[in-house]
């Protein structure tokens, strides 16, 4: 399963969808192929352009939007982030005042960080889902509307994980990759120590 697919698997048939940074409107072809209608925005008007030389579909709304800022109240109820880092993800957010039901997201970097700070924003973790593609682990999270408390552990490594065996191989993966970075360090940053121990503390 790559990133779209897993995207996909995770949105209803009656959601209605907005991707933020769609790229090619990968996802938005992929739900019109199953009668499912979206909005595909992105910040380049050339993305956008080039999406509308190749996609034809009555279905897909291919809109140039700085975030949400073109997207209007009732318009979507399912938000999907993906393939841009933590801070950008809560900029967006931060700079609405828009609320969805769920939002995917698949960030680069900092998980923790995103699930603390969208729990701020009264957004809890649902699921998550490993991915791997092009040799490189993706970490999908959905948020349901609501807050919760949070373990340690759980900021850092997430929870209710869908796919337990990859979940494993991800967790071995940051366990070769934070001891590398213990012994090749003068660095003394806590959270190296916390995510080697919250790894090796976690049982599947």
């Amino acid at each position: 399963m790559n990133r779209i697919e897993a995207l996909y698997s995770l949105i209803d048939i009656n959601d209605n969808v907005v991707d933020v940074g769609c790229d090619q409107a990968k996802l938005s072809l992929m739900l019109a192929n199953r009668n499912q209608s979206s909005i595909a925005c992105d910040i380049s008007e050339n993305v956008i352009n080039r999406a509308k030389k190749s996609i034809d579909s009555p279905l897909i709304d291919l809109r140039v939007s700085n975030g949400l800022s073109n997207i209007k109240e009732e318009e979507a109820d399912t938000l999907v982030l993906a393939g841009m880092g933590t801070h950008t993800i809560l900029e967006i957010l931060n700079n609405t005042k828009l609320r969805f039901k769920k939002i995917i997201t698949i960030s680069n970097n900092y998980h923790d960080i995103l699930r603390e700070k969208m729990n701020t924003l009264n957004y809890k973790v649902d699921s998550e889902l490993i991915i791997y593609e092009n040799d490189k682990y993706y970490n999908l999270i959905k948020f349901i509307e609501g807050n919760r408390q949070y373990t340690k552990k759980e900021l850092l490594l997430g929870l209710n994980h869908i796919d337990k065996q990859l979940y494993k191989e991800y967790l071995n993966y940051l366990l070769k990759k934070y001891e590398n970075i213990k012994l090749s360090s003068k660095d003394n940053n806590p959270k190296i120590y916390e995510m080697i121990e919250a790894i090796k503390n976690t049982n599947i």
